[in-house]
């Protein structure tokens, strides 16, 4: 009887257990909801859901019709649409109890976006009845196009309505150009006048380019013909330095094994036209003997020359495309907020050598700014040298050479100050225990170490247009260079008047 009493009492205690387990288990159930921050957008906007759900919830999983991501596993997902329409979403979540699942029908409504038509073209300059590509490059995702192409000299328009058609034109002359883009909701008109001239194939008119236009001697040249019209017959002339180079070819090469500037010349016809272009100062070439460092500005800022040493830049540095001289080749741009750092290399340093170091300058800072350094980092006594600018009132422009055994400092006051806004020509020279300062050509000042000769070169890098101290940089220039010219040799006066016509 005990037995069956203590039995029966263990039973009803499994019951009432099981019954609370069963009471935790719908405690937990889920009710599914959730929010989104609007439902109502357009196309290429993003909104954000909110899971609302009653319950505890280990695990979501979201499927979103016409949005990107199309499925999510968490809580809050982001959710981009970029097509039009209207769009259902669905939850699902689940808990050790089970899951729950939710789909709102037509919940998000996604409208069209404004228009802003806009272009591109694969020519601006055709002949008569080529094939000219345009690419519409309209945002808003517009779904009809009218494009008309306007004849300024017969008013005939050609009409479009394809998004990026393909058209020849017959007659000669300017065009306006006009684009229509629009979708369900929007439009937008774009109209480029005189956006395209389309010449007879007959009609001849010279152009040339060159893959380079800064060289140093012994170097090539590739041209390329950039002519329109047919031509059937091409003549190069090539002048300066005293020669003449000549070629029948449409892209010749030329190499050039004389320091000077050249000017060029491309003569093209066929049966019924002839054109030619000249044009003066195209080519520039330095000399080669003692050459280790050259920075045209052309393109880069990179060392174009025999070494081609690695470079790295601090600040907003950078090569632009502008004119000096007759030339537009480029020059390099300096803001005041860092400069360019040229890798050390043994073939590079100046040590105790003859050097010339050749710049164009132009500046309209008062500042105090360096031009170049040579090593240094370490301040007075350091093994280094350089240019600067503005270093006193009475030292406006300053080249200096140094070592452990003191310094051998040069300055200009009158008429060195050239931060004037022109571009001047400045060269340092250090020829034995002599260092000069040529400006335009003319040597402004010279001096005689009193020290010895002194080792200018550590292990420290190159710069231009800023100084290196111990743990920073200052004295940034501002303003444009051009042509800097690094040899490890003392350029005679002719050579540097020469330098100074390129």
């Amino acid at each position: 009887m005990k037995i069956m009493n203590y039995l029966s009492g263990i039973t009803l205690a499994m019951a009432l257990l099981l019954a609370g387990c069963k009471k935790d288990e719908v405690s937990s159930a889920i009710t599914v909801d959730f929010s989104a921050s609007k439902t109502a957008l357009m196309a290429g906007d993003s909104i954000t859901y909110k899971e609302l759900a009653q319950g505890t919830v280990s695990n979501w999983y979201w499927e979103f019709e016409g949005g990107e991501p199309a499925t999510s596993n968490l809580s809050g997902p982001t959710v981009t649409y970029k097509t039009p329409g209207t769009y259902s979403v669905t939850l699902k979540l689940k808990n050790a109890a089970g899951e729950a699942i939710l789909t709102k029908e037509k919940m998000i409504v996604v409208g069209y976006s404004t228009i802003k038509a806009a272009f591109t073209q694969s020519k601006t300059v055709a002949l008569q009845n080529e094939m000219l590509q345009f690419s519409d490059k309209s945002s808003g995702l517009p779904t009809s196009w009218k494009w008309e192409f306007t004849s300024l000299a017969t008013g005939t328009v050609i009409s479009s309505d394809k998004q990026h058609p393909e058209i020849s034109l017959t007659d000669t002359g300017f065009y306006n150009i006009r684009l229509i883009a629009s979708n369900p909701d929007y439009r937008d008109t774009l109209l480029k006048e005189k956006a395209l001239h389309i010449i007879d194939p007959h009609t001849l008119a010279a152009s040339f380019g060159a893959d380079v236009q800064a060289i140093y001697e012994g170097q090539q040249v590739q041209f390329t013909d950039q002519s329109l019209g047919i031509a059937s017959e091409w003549a190069w002339e090539i002048k300066g330095a005293g020669t003449t180079l000549r070629s029948a070819g449409q892209n010749p090469s030329f190499q050039f094994d004389k320091a000077g500037v050249y000017a060029v010349t491309l003569s093209i016809k066929n049966t019924v036209a002839s054109n030619s272009k000249t044009v003066e100062r195209f080519i520039n070439v330095i000399p080669a003997n003692g050459l280790v460092g050259y920075f045209p500005f052309n393109g880069s800022i990179n060392d174009e020359g025999p070494l081609k040493l690695p470079v790295t830049k601090r600040g907003q540095v950078g090569a632009v495309q502008a004119g000096r001289n007759g030339l537009t080749t480029g020059i390099g741009r300096f803001d005041g907020s860092g400069g360019i750092i040229v890798g050390d290399d043994p073939a590079f340093n100046m040590g105790a050598g003859d050097f010339t170091i050749s710049v164009w300058v132009q500046s309209t800072s008062t500042v105090r700014m360096m031009v170049w350094q040579e090593s240094g980092k370490n301040g007075s006594k350091d093994n280094q040298a350089w240019l600067r600018l503005n270093s006193s009132a009475t030292q406006y422009t300053a080249f200096n050479t140094e070592d452990a055994a003191g310094g051998s400092f040069l300055a200009l006051a009158d008429p060195g100050n050239i931060a004037d806004g022109k571009w001047y020509h400045v060269v340092a020279v250090r020829s034995g225990l002599v260092t000069k300062i040529y400006i335009n050509g003319q040597k402004m000042t010279e001096r005689s170490s009193t020290t010895g000769i002194k080792d200018v070169s550590n292990s420290a890098a190159f710069k231009i247009g800023m100084q290196e101290g111990a743990s920073s940089f200052s004295n940034y220039f501002i303003g444009n260079l051009d042509e800097l010219i690094v040899y490890k040799r003392a350029l005679t006066d002719a050579e540097i008047t020469e330098l100074g016509t390129y």
